[in-house]
């Protein structure tokens, strides 16, 4: 207990000082992930039971693949909210496959072109965080990882905000890790006054 302990330490230390300024306490956190004793393959960013046992999940400190990954989603989300579309090009695959409500974009240069790019000329004020952010490793250079995700910003004179649930597939290489296909499943937004706005995802 007291080398998983100092092992667990070791590894926030280690966070915290590579995490950017202003890099809350809640987010260091995020150097636990929580699983199953009898279940290992069950995985949560956050304290709970277990779906298969009802077991209460234990916390256990990230390794340095699934810190790695964690640290990609905040360099995303920063690259998100500067809106640096050079920045979020680096980390996909040319090839990558966006799937958001019932759209699909085939590639990074259709996503970028047709979807992200104009949205994001559109976002004045843009707040857009991943949280819950859990990865999932498939062998050294493979990878799923899940995440929720929330978003804020104003279009024109309207003030939207939403949020929802997004599934990554990556894969690395001699650059780091590439996301290859996305999935979002968004709540529906509200727009200042009350009134419901359709949108598949971010």
């Amino acid at each position: 207990m007291r080398v998983f302990r100092a092992i667990a330490f070791a590894a926030t230390v280690a966070l915290i000082v590579s995490a950017p300024a202003g890099t809350s306490a809640r987010q260091v956190a995020a150097a636990e992930l929580y699983t199953c004793s009898m279940h290992p393959n069950v995985v949560d960013a956050k304290p709970g039971e277990c779906p298969v046992c009802s077991m209460r999940l234990k916390a256990r400190a990230m390794t340095p693949a699934e810190a790695a990954l964690v640290a990609f989603f905040k360099a995303y989300d920063a690259a998100f909210v500067a809106k640096d579309m050079d920045k979020l090009a680096a980390m996909y695959a040319p090839e990558t496959t966006v799937y958001e409500g019932g759209g699909i974009n085939d590639s990074w240069r259709n996503y970028r072109d047709a979807h992200l790019g104009p949205e994001l000329k559109g976002y004045d004020n843009l707040e857009f965080a991943h949280s819950n952010v859990v990865p999932h490793l498939l062998g050294a250079d493979a990878a799923y990882v899940t995440a929720d995700y929330a978003i804020k910003a104003k279009t024109g004179n309207r003030i939207t905000e939403g949020g929802g649930l997004a599934t990554y597939v990556l894969s690395k290489d001699a650059d780091g890790w590439k996301i290859r296909h996305t999935h979002t499943s968004a709540k529906r937004r509200v727009a200042a006054g009350g009134a419901p706005e359709e949108h598949g995802g971010y």
